[in-house]
């Protein structure tokens, strides 16, 4: 009875050229290098709403275990730390919002006085994602806010 050999069936692989990128190769040479400009068009896009996301998570995570955890470990939940972690993370948060805010402003502005009359495909795609970054940064302050200041006015686990 014979077994199965899956190697001697495949061909050896061709011996990598000059050009190969990987010890296998590649037919062509590969450029993986990042364009860091679109990189940075898309930080500024999405930078807004990853903050306010991650600030609502935070704070309905710790009221969360502050208010009904009952389980070992969560005493150190217990008010008024919910409240103080909330404060603290809306400060935080809307500090950063606003500086994202400012930064998509600051990008979108020198994109628009770099070359206005030059309408090149680079300076379209990237002037709208600046101030696309703008306005969600915006968006994401209002959030925010609209998350952590009622802890002003409102105690937690009532």
């Amino acid at each position: 009875m014979s077994t199965f050999d899956p190697a001697a069936r495949r061909p050896p692989p061709p011996e990598p050229e000059e050009a190969a990128t990987a010890s296998g190769g590649t037919p062509a040479p590969v450029d993986v290098s990042v364009d860091t400009r679109a990189v940075t068009a898309v930080v500024v896009l999405l930078a807004g709403p990853v903050i306010s996301s991650v600030h609502f998570l935070l704070v309905y995570l710790v009221v969360e275990a502050g208010c009904t955890g009952g389980g070992p470990g969560l005493e150190t939940f217990d008010p008024p730390v919910p409240t103080v972690v909330t404060l603290v993370a809306t400060a935080v948060a809307a500090l950063a919002c606003a500086a994202t805010a400012w930064w998509g402003l600051a990008r979108w502005r020198a994109l628009h006085r770099a070359r206005p009359e030059a309408r090149t495909e680079e300076l379209v795609d990237r002037q709208p994602l600046a101030f696309g970054g703008f306005l969600l940064s915006l968006l994401g302050l209002a959030t925010v806010l609209f998350v952590g200041l009622p802890a002003l006015f409102l105690q937690a686990c009532t």
